[in-house]
């Protein structure tokens, strides 16, 4: 793909996605990064890792035809996707946490060959251009999502709209599937990676002004459907683009690869996503481990002291994705697909060690000696630590703390009236644990209580008929726009992607051969 390396705006991306002439409009607010729980537990006497999570969401509405001279079209809402970007000192991930359209896009009244093309292309188009914005020197990135077919995600009512098309849940899998497999073909193979020496024989440069190239980067997709076999979870995987091209995707989990600490329980490789079937697994798991009612550590992404990370029932991962299969979400009639891009650059840099977190060698001699000596302390060793600490605490001199003055409440009223647009001003834009450039932020930058209020503020609307979804539109803009202190926050982008319509016989791209038959003759006329 030209011009992958460079850093190009979402409005020109959009454009080159959408169909010709066709008037687009979008919102985009996000939130800057914020300490959040940790993705992945925390093996047993470690810390969990240092976690930042930022939210974004993209809408897109348009404007249908005129029904009469006198009318003026009414706005409505189509599509609308939420990405919460995770981000660590080593590794990038960006979950699409919830995707949901309207059906109104038949208003539009485009062809058939195009009526879900948009959709797909803004979807596609949106993740892709904040994987290669994200994507930081020497990190890895991972695109992560699971595919469980609902009638209706963000918009309310939006079912009973006749126009509104529903996947199933093979379908929703094909489909995102068919979503992300462009992001895999803007880097290589991780097969087509020499290794050093012939690299260094053809002189092959690793660097480019000191960034990790798309080019030299190397992407993987994978697939799990739980309770599937091999080779009927590769039925929903798209084939190459060009013929006799290996496939980009592998049907088993990355886990291993995206871990911090591979040599951890299986408990401490699974993510913890919110709303995702796995995390409700883990959390019933769990309950399987001592002290997991009473000791905090397990909420902040921890393990209990006195527990070795070990589950009772499960011990793999394989075990894990084995259970996965009679859970009600998938077991129920329908499938659940987990679906991920790894992106690994092309060197990836040493890991610092960070404080908070053990060595893996370390890790794997306390989890050994975990396993096989007795690792609790003994009542009366514990009973002589405390009475030592009260005897600290309860003699000798007080020492005096001076009373903290509070700020005025002039300063705290006027503090309470900034606009959102002036949240994580503050932050920088690169840090050991994050990359937030300014190109790659919303219209409206909410803090995370603000965001949460446009959510809810989308969640109370209806979307049952024209009018309601015109209604309720204009509602959503409206009150996002006071929230954010801006009055006009969007930006329409028009499309110039031509479409080429298929002959009605060609199918796959395999244009059809007529055969003639043997052909006599004609005699003479005397």
């Amino acid at each position: 793909m030209a011009g992958v390396g460079a850093s190009r705006s979402l409005k020109e991306l959009l454009a080159e996605q959408l169909p010709k002439d066709v008037p687009i409009t979008f919102y985009h607010y996000s939130t800057p990064p914020s300490k959040s729980s940790a993705l992945f537990s925390a093996p047993p006497h470690g810390k969990p890792e240092r976690t930042y999570c930022e939210s974004q969401t993209l809408a897109a509405s348009i404007a249908p035809k005129k029904l009469a001279a006198s009318q003026t079209p009414d706005e409505l809402l189509i599509l609308a996707i939420e990405v919460l970007i995770y981000t660590t000192r080593n590794l990038t991930t960006i979950f699409v946490s919830k995707a949901d359209s309207t059906g109104y896009i038949s208003e539009l009244q485009l062809p058939r060959s195009q009526s879900s093309s948009p959709l797909k292309a803004i979807c596609g188009t949106f993740v892709s251009w904040l994987a290669r914005e994200r994507q930081r020197e020497g990190k890895k990135l991972v695109v992560s999502l699971f595919a469980r077919a609902q009638d209706q995600y963000l918009f309310p009512a939006s079912i009973e709209n006749k126009n509104k098309h529903v996947l199933d849940d093979r379908g929703l899998v094909k489909w995102w599937c068919r979503v992300l497999d462009p992001i895999i073909w803007e880097y290589r193979a991780e097969e087509e990676r020499k290794p050093f020496a012939g690299r260094l024989g053809e002189g092959e440069d690793r660097t480019t002004n000191g960034a990790s190239s798309p080019l030299t980067s190397t992407a993987k997709g994978y697939l799990v459907i739980p309770g599937y076999e091999s080779y009927d979870t590769l039925r929903y995987v798209p084939p190459p683009p060009m013929p006799n091209t290996p496939r980009r995707w592998a049907t088993t989990h990355p886990l291993l690869q995206i871990a911090p600490h591979p040599a951890a329980p299986p408990r401490c490789l699974v993510p913890h996503f919110p709303d995702d079937p796995k995390a409700r697994f883990l959390d019933e798991l769990d309950e399987e481990l001592p002290d997991r009612g009473t000791d905090a550590m397990v909420a902040d992404g921890g393990t209990p002291s006195r527990s070795n990370g070990q589950w009772k029932s499960v011990r793999t991962l394989d075990q894990f994705w084995d259970f996965m299969a009679f859970r009600q979400e998938c077991s129920s009639g329908r499938i659940v697909g987990f679906i991920w891009v790894v992106i690994t650059p092309p060197k990836p840099s040493i890991p610092a060690e960070d404080e908070d977190t053990p060595s893996q060698q370390s890790l794997s001699q306390s989890f050994s000696r975990i396993d096989s000596q007795e690792t609790i302390t003994s009542p009366r060793r514990r009973k002589t630590r405390r009475r030592k600490a009260e005897a600290k605490t309860r003699y000798g001199p007080i020492p005096l703390v001076l009373p903290k003055i509070k700020a005025s409440s002039s300063k705290l009223s006027t503090s309470s009236q900034v606009s959102s647009n002036s949240a994580g001003k503050t932050l920088p834009e690169t840090s050991p644990y994050w990359k937030w450039p300014a190109s790659s932020r919303g219209t409206i930058c909410f803090s995370t209580k603000n965001y949460d209020r446009a959510h809810e503020v989308l969640l109370q609307q209806t979307f049952t008929n024209h009018t309601a979804a015109a209604r309720s539109t204009k509602k959503w803009k409206e009150e996002i726009a006071v929230l954010g202190g801006l009055d006009d926050w969007s930006f329409t982008v028009t499309g110039v992607k031509e479409y080429v319509a298929r002959p009605s016989g060609a199918s796959n791209g395999v244009t059809p051969m007529t055969v003639m038959g043997v052909r006599k003759k004609r005699k003479p006329v005397e």
